[in-house]
């Protein structure tokens, strides 16, 4: 069964979806394929925006507004512990309205943090549990409370993976084996430049003001001495960083 179908029947299963989304860049983590599927067999889907650490606050409410035209989200920060008790209230909450104990699906991105926040709602660290019939190997099922079970997926990315810059992104592929990581670190730049321009600053010691990604990359060259002969930027290895320090989740982080 190939990972397409698994994830399916997860939410065939589920009284409940969370679709997980790395809070920097929601919309690019959104796999509105499975959302339209979920909403054709009436399933509610909640957004969950993880990473929200790492998002400046105006960005943040920004978003949520966008959002919730469509949808009901929920920021959060298992690193903060932001957020977690309320989505935990949530899941009460719809089991209360059930009058039994719900099947909470996750869904979402190779690296948007779902184990992250399946561990914080189960209190422990994701542990295998009984594989249940229907499942393939992977699929595990983790308990929260009384109130509701979890399913955890695996993550899908519906996209060709030679776009390797949104690979890049999601920390999917790493610098090292990038054909151009100028591009991917252009990206990234952007992106932080909306989410949370005041944490790039800070990180790299670097004032943007309306310069463009490249312009901003070349200063970043030169503050980490970063510097080809003639003291131009070495835009290929900085890149390089800057998409290093993303993958970590190091920009921003308090």
């Amino acid at each position: 069964m190939g990972f397409k179908e698994r994830v399916l029947g997860v939410i065939n299963s589920s009284d409940l979806i969370l679709e997980i989304l790395d809070a920097r860049f929601p919309q690019e983590t959104r796999n509105k394929a499975l959302e339209r599927i979920a909403e054709e067999k009436g399933k509610q889907i909640i957004l969950v925006l993880n990473k929200s650490d790492l998002v400046g606050k105006e960005f943040a409410e920004k978003t949520k507004k966008e959002l919730e035209k469509e949808k009901r989200c929920i920021f959060v920060s298992p690193v903060k512990r932001r957020g977690i008790g309320r989505l935990r209230e949530i899941i009460a909450i719809e089991a209360k309205r059930k009058g039994r104990a719900i099947t909470v699906g996750v869904i979402g991105y190779p690296n948007t943090g779902k184990s992250s926040i399946i561990n914080s709602l189960s209190g422990r660290k994701k542990a295998g549990t009984s594989i249940t019939a229907g499942f393939t190997r992977g699929e595990q099922i983790i308990r929260i409370g009384k109130e509701a079970r979890m399913i955890d997926s695996p993550g899908v990315i519906p996209f060709e993976e030679r776009d390797e810059v949104l690979l890049a992104v999601l920390s999917a592929k790493s610098a090292e084996k990038l054909k151009d990581a100028v591009s991917a670190a252009e990206k990234i730049i952007e992106i932080l430049k909306e989410s949370n321009p005041k944490a790039l600053e800070k990180f790299y010691s670097i004032q943007i003001e309306e310069k463009d990604s490249e312009k901003i990359m070349e200063e970043i060259a030169l503050k980490k001495g970063r510097l080809l002969k003639g003291g131009i930027a070495d835009l290929e290895a900085i890149a390089k960083q800057i998409i290093l320090d993303w993958q970590k989740g190091k920009i921003g982080k308090k």
